[in-house]
């Protein structure tokens, strides 16, 4: 797959290299994609990368294509095709239920609801769109508010289903390519195992530029990388059971998440109603690298 084409963005939440529909959704945009493989804006943030690295290339990549329209990769230049927000079109993407969460995300006043509706369906493309836009939820209330327990619920739900292997049948995947269908299922289940990781790790560097406990748990992406040797689901299950959920519970503990919720809840009680326009709906320039 084209790494820096909008399908690999974290604000297209319909699509992950072949999980997903035919079309894609840009929830910054807010079009349609029609050729999600070709096209890319400056604000991309890829999917496949970690927070740090995610945000300093696209710094770089900002500095090639226009932020205020989705382009072509290969010339930088928009064409109408590529893009729609059609009534016609929007009323057709809408019949898919993922796909209607999807568009009306961060139309109906609260976001992290959008999201919750995506953590109640079934099915992986529900949760790799809760995963996607939700990375970019997390970084809009931290740069915010500067807690990164705006994300704790995100990032508990995750880590509930961290070691589940979800199933994904033939009609979610909208490209197989020239290998078996059934390695192609088991590559794609293996990516959005480590979007899970990949999100969680986000939270994680969060926390730690807090100096909270969390903070204290190493890289999962690195540690996954260097225990397994080979594209291996039960491998990765075992790995995720015996070595990574020990560490996350053992600084994040259920009890722990409790206390965590309730103060978040009580602030949010007693905070002033203010309208605002999350940021990861906006313009990129609050993007910028954390601090290590």
């Amino acid at each position: 797959m084209k790494l820096h084409s909008c399908q690999n963005c974290w604000f297209n939440g319909l699509q992950y290299g072949p999980l997903g529909l035919a079309v894609g959704y840009c929830a910054r945009h807010k079009k349609i994609l029609n050729v999600p493989d070709g096209t890319t804006c400056g604000l991309h943030l890829r999917k496949d990368l970690t927070l740090i690295r995610a945000i300093e290339v696209s710094e770089i990549h900002k500095e090639k294509y226009s932020i205020e329209i989705v382009c072509r990769i290969n010339d930088g230049l928009h064409y109408d095709s590529d893009i729609s927000d059609n009534q016609k079109d929007m009323e057709l993407l809408k019949k898919d239920s993922v796909a209607d969460t999807v568009t009306d995300y961060g139309e109906l006043g609260s976001t992290i609801e959008s999201l919750a509706q995506l953590k109640a369906m079934p099915g992986a493309r529900a949760e790799l769109a809760m995963l996607s836009l939700g990375r970019g939820y997390a970084n809009n209330c931290v740069l915010r508010d500067g807690k990164w327990t705006s994300g704790v619920h995100l990032y508990w739900w995750s880590r509930l289903r961290l070691a589940y292997i979800p199933k994904i049948e033939v009609a979610d995947l909208r490209s197989v390519g020239a290998i078996q269908l059934s390695r192609q299922i088991e590559l794609t289940l293996w990516s959005l195992v480590m979007l899970r990781l990949t999100f969680i790790e986000d939270i994680i560097t969060y926390a730690r530029q807090q100096s909270d406990p969390l903070g204290e748990v190493p890289s999962l992406t690195e540690q996954a990388a260097l225990s397994l040797d080979n594209f291996n689901l039960r491998s990765l299950s075992k790995w995720i059971k015996s070595k990574a959920i020990p560490q996350l519970d053992a600084h994040l503990s259920r009890s722990r998440y409790v206390e965590l919720s309730n103060v978040l809840h009580s602030e949010r009680e007693n905070a002033d109603a203010q309208p605002v326009i999350p940021a990861d709906l906006r313009g990129s320039a609050s993007l910028r690298p954390a601090n290590r």
